[in-house]
């Protein structure tokens, strides 16, 4: 189904099942779709199971403007709004997880009562003096360069160390047409708001129930980030995935599928 978040603007959102709901917010440059091996199970088991194409990627419109964590963050409040949703649990893979973050501490929505990051690309993305576990800016410029010289190669290359377990060549094709989905411009604003969003002041006002899922040998966002988001989300609680790089979905989607379902079921009073 597609929604309406502004004029002229309007998201894919699959919403599958019924009962509780999971709410999935995708990372850079990806759409709903890469969410398959967690959605498809968690609504046969009873959950509802909706995934969100965000501005840009995927199904969804592709506007020029609006293409960074506020915006996608607004969008993602008018979806559950519109879709009228009450317990939601929010769940964010890579950028995905930082947009996520942002929304648990700023939009206040009391709709959403649990917070999922996975693999989150977060606080930090990029390689500060104070952040040391970064990535460095010169490979987000490098990424940036490569999305304007050759996108077609940056989809390719890009699923190369995203996993810790092997996959098929067809699996790493599908994620490329995936990724060449999205938009020129919104994939170079989401390199961009990765490389200059630092979330880290407000996880402070971050205040329901924190689950942070990071694989141990991811190459992308590494482990040291997961421990640091830990640190400053109150109360929050990590999950070391001990098979898993950066994509924990597919690498030990079993074992993220029955954290997601455990971690909801906690709602119930």
């Amino acid at each position: 189904m597609f929604i309406e978040v502004d004029p002229d603007v309007r998201l894919f959102v699959q919403d599958w099942g019924s009962g509780r709901p999971f709410v999935f917010i995708h990372g850079w440059p990806l759409s709903h779709k890469v969410f398959e091996y967690q959605m498809v199970p968690l609504s046969r088991a009873g959950y509802r199971a909706i995934g969100i194409d965000l501005r840009g990627f995927g199904q969804s419109d592709k506007p020029w403007q609006g293409n960074d964590y506020d915006t996608w963050a607004q969008d993602i409040r008018k979806v559950i709004e519109k879709l009228d949703l009450q317990d939601v649990l929010l769940a964010g893979f890579s950028m995905g997880g930082a947009i996520a973050m942002h929304y648990a501490a700023l939009q206040k929505d009391t709709r959403v009562t649990r917070l999922a990051l996975m693999g989150a690309a977060g606080p930090l993305f990029s390689k500060r003096a104070d952040n040391p576990h970064g990535t460095p800016l010169e490979e987000i410029e490098e990424k940036l360069a490569a999305a304007y010289r050759d996108r077609s190669k940056l989809a390719r290359d890009l699923g190369m160390v995203n996993f810790h377990t092997t996959a098929s060549p067809q699996f790493y094709g599908w994620l490329e047409g995936i990724r060449m989905e999205a938009s020129p411009h919104a994939t170079v604003r989401g390199l961009e708001e990765l490389g200059d969003r630092d979330l880290r002041g407000e996880l402070k006002d971050i205040e329901i129930p924190t689950k942070i899922f990071h694989g141990v040998h991811d190459q992308v966002v590494p482990f040291q980030l997961a421990e640091e988001l830990h640190r400053l989300i109150k109360d929050s609680v990590i999950v070391p995935f001990r098979n898993s790089g950066h994509g924990l979905f597919y690498d030990e989607r079993d074992k993220l599928n029955n954290e997601l379902a455990q971690f909801i079921n906690q709602l119930r009073l």
